[in-house]
């Protein structure tokens, strides 16, 4: 009888979601991806077909490899946007975009391409053509009292975990790098690029439409980061934090490293 109650609930809800003026549940998935043809010469290549990544992930240059074993990343304030680009919260009728209420979080990549949650919120009906968010780093340097107090919180949470954290870093990357010649060296890179990334959907991601709660998907590609056009990577063990005391400083190179938007029903 519990089961049938829970079914019906079920369905009476999924009913209630079929009116094409409700809002819909949309998710922002993150995935770590690889192309075959990663670089060219005048840089990133194209994307096309991708590849699942390995775990760990196997980056390979001419002057070495990369075992990149870890991907810590600092997400916040997503946001979808219209044709318009205009947000009126005085007249949520005609807003032509949609935050993700939530606070910022950190999340940890899995390099196995699986998708990992960011972000997950009620989505009012229109046409939505690009969606917006930031790579945020822990300094108190915001204005909105509200986001402040979630950095500072979040800050605290990560501090538990990693207690060297820098506030000016974005990310964290662990793995090892192993040149042409001579031992591997393992590290521990902060990152910073306090960024926001904006990518249009294409198609436009549509709510109203259908039954379905679609699902958006950004793929990561690591191997962007941190592999140059001449075919060589980046020896991020010259940057191993608690040897050095160094941070990686990019921002294009982080940029590109979203490389598009999936809408997934």
């Amino acid at each position: 009888m519990a089961a049938v109650a829970l079914a019906v609930t079920a369905l009476a809800a999924c009913g209630d979601s079929l009116n094409v003026n409700d809002p819909r549940s949309v998710a922002v998935n993150f995935a770590v991806s690889t192309a075959s043809a990663a670089m060219t010469s005048n840089g990133p290549a194209p994307v096309g077909p991708m590849n699942v990544a390995g775990d760990p992930l196997t980056i390979e240059g001419t002057n070495g490899t990369l075992i990149i074993e870890e991907i810590r990343l600092i997400v916040a304030e997503v946001e979808l946007d219209g044709e318009d680009d205009v947000c009126n919260d005085d007249l949520p009728a005609t807003n032509d975009c949609a935050d993700f209420e939530a606070p910022p979080r950190l999340l940890d990549l899995p390099l196995d391409g699986t998708p990992v949650e960011a972000f997950v919120g009620l989505i009012p009906p229109g046409t939505y053509e690009e969606l917006e968010f930031e790579i945020e780093d822990l300094e108190d340097d915001e204005e909105d009292t509200e986001f402040a107090a979630e950095i500072a919180d979040l800050r605290a949470a990560i501090l538990l975990e990693f207690d060297n954290w820098p506030r000016k870093a974005t990310a964290l990357v662990v793995g090892s790098f192993t040149p042409e010649i001579g031992e591997t060296s393992n590290f521990s890179v902060y990152i910073e690029a306090e960024i926001e990334i904006e990518r249009e959907l294409v198609p436009p991601l549509v709510i109203g439409e259908g039954d379905a709660n679609p699902d958006l998907r950004v793929d990561v590609r690591p191997d962007i980061w941190f592999k140059r056009s001449d075919g060589s990577v980046l020896e991020l063990h010259l940057y191993d934090y608690v040897t050095t005391g160094r941070m990686l400083e990019f921002e294009l190179e982080m940029d590109d490293g979203f490389t598009f938007i999936e809408i997934e029903n």
